[in-house]
C-alpha cells in the first residue's frame, strides 16, 4: 500500500489528496460523497474515508451522515490555509526519517549525524509550513484553473 499511516503521522501523499478534495469541496454546491471525492482522485472509499477524518477532526471538512450524506467544507476556501490541512493531517517530515532510516547502526559517523541533520529538517519543516501559511485552498484551485 502505498499510502501509510505511521504512528500519528501520514505519508505526504495524503496531503495532495487532501488538498484535491477540498478542492473538489470547493466546486461544488452540494455535499459530496467519499464514492464521489474517490472517484474523482483515484483513491478508494473507504481510504478517502481516512484521509477525510482528521480534515473534519480541525474543523476544515463537515460531515453529514446518512443516505445522503458526505462531505463539504466547513468554511470558504479562500480561509482555508493549506498550512491548516498540513497541520490537520500531521504529515511526517519525511527528511527527518530519511537519513535515520537509512543510517546503518554501525555507522562510524551516526551519532554525529543524526542531531545535526535533525536539526536542518526541523528547519526545513518551518520553512514548509511558512510557505503553505501564504497559500489558500481557492488559491489553489484558481492557480489550477489558470494552467495552458
Amino acid at each position: 500500500m502505498d499510502f501509510v499511516k505511521e504512528g500519528n503521522s501520514v505519508s505526504p501523499r495524503w496531503f495532495g489528496l487532501a488538498l484535491q478534495a477540498l478542492v473538489i469541496l470547493m466546486d461544488s454546491d452540494h455535499v459530496c460523497s467519499s464514492t464521489s471525492i474517490a472517484d474523482n482522485t483515484n483513491a478508494g472509499v473507504t481510504f478517502m474515508r481516512r484521509v477525510m477524518a482528521p480534515l473534519v477532526k480541525a474543523n476544515i471538512v463537515k460531515a453529514r451522515e446518512g443516505r445522503d450524506g458526505g462531505y463539504l467544507l466547513a468554511k470558504p476556501a479562500n480561509l482555508i490555509k493549506l498550512s491548516e490541512v498540513y497541520r490537520a493531517l500531521q504529515v511526517s517530515n519525511p527528511l527527518s526519517a530519511a537519513l535515520d532510516e537509512s543510517l546503518d547502526e554501525n555507522f562510524p559517523h551516526r551519532q554525529d549525524l543524526c542531531p545535526v541533520f535533525a536539526q536542518i529538517a526541523e528547519r526545513a519543516e518551518e520553512q514548509i509550513l511558512k510557505l503553505l501559511d501564504e497559500y489558500t485552498v481557492a488559491d489553489l484551485a484558481n492557480a489550477q484553473s489558470r494552467q495552458p
